[in-house]
């Protein structure tokens, strides 16, 4: 990592790090606030995005704002969104040469919990050991016609209620439906996310103690994930080591 990256993640890690968890999330950052960069580098000639490219990244985002669960009850933001930008360099010769993405930062009974969306990956990850799931295909030209070519999102953060409240809040047949269909206006998915109704955190339920008259009440045990779609990678709740993960969504950028 070069002193530019070191003293950005730095920047990003002003709370102490106590978990690998929290190191990926450090992770994570330092590779999305780069990844415009490496995308430069590899342009020969640079110009301005056009209208159309334009147009196609404000609305692509917004759906993606749009899907991303309202606040649960009783949490709250941990930090404001992180919206991928579009940049004024384009690769000359190259259209939609770029990924979108939209993440949301939440923290209850200090745990935290990020929500990732993504449009036009260009490579799926190696495995996603967390609550995920993907749609479409994944396209080394990313948004190149300036369609939807594929959707992704992942809910990031140790187990616990409120990252399966925010995964199970997730409306995967909206986000499979954006695959190959023109996208909602800005404003249509302004007006869907004014209109988004927030989970409530759930506690896991303690057993009562042997000494309590009666049958012990049952233990809330989580719902499984929705199926991932045929031939996609599966979904589950692990948290693997943060260098290994950094590693895998490279891949997403096609870097």
């Amino acid at each position: 990592m070069n002193t530019d990256a070191r003293n950005l993640n730095a920047g990003i890690n002003a709370r102490p790090r106590r978990s690998a968890l929290q190191r990926l999330a450090a992770g994570i950052a330092v590779l999305t606030l780069a990844s415009p960069l490496l995308a430069w580098a590899d342009c020969v000639d640079t110009r301005k995005p056009t209208a159309a490219e334009i147009e196609f990244f404000n609305r692509g985002t917004a759906a993606l704002v749009a899907a991303l669960p309202p606040v649960p009850v009783g949490a709250r933001l941990e930090n404001k969104d992180s919206l991928r930008t579009l940049g004024s360099n384009q690769c000359v010769g190259q259209t939609g040469d770029f990924t979108l993405e939209a993440t949301r930062y939440y923290e209850h009974n200090n745990r935290s919990t990020r929500v990732y969306m993504f449009m036009n990956v260009a490579a799926w990850p190696i495995s996603r050991d967390y609550p995920s799931a993907a749609y479409g295909t994944p396209n080394p030209g990313r948004s190149a016609g300036l369609k939807v070519n594929n959707v992704m999102w992942m809910v990031d953060g140790s187990d616990s209620p409120l990252r399966k409240a925010l995964a199970d809040a997730i409306d995967r047949e909206r986000l499979q439906a954006f695959v190959g269909k023109p996208l909602p206006t800005v404003a249509e998915s302004q007006a869907l996310a004014a209109r988004a109704v927030p989970a409530t955190v759930v506690a896991a339920t303690v057993a009562a103690p042997a000494a309590a008259a009666g049958p012990a009440p049952a233990t809330q045990t989580a719902q499984p994930v929705a199926a991932q779609p045929a031939g996609q990678p599966p979904a589950s709740d692990t948290t693997r080591d943060a260098v290994d993960t950094v590693n895998r969504l490279r891949g997403l950028f096609g870097r």
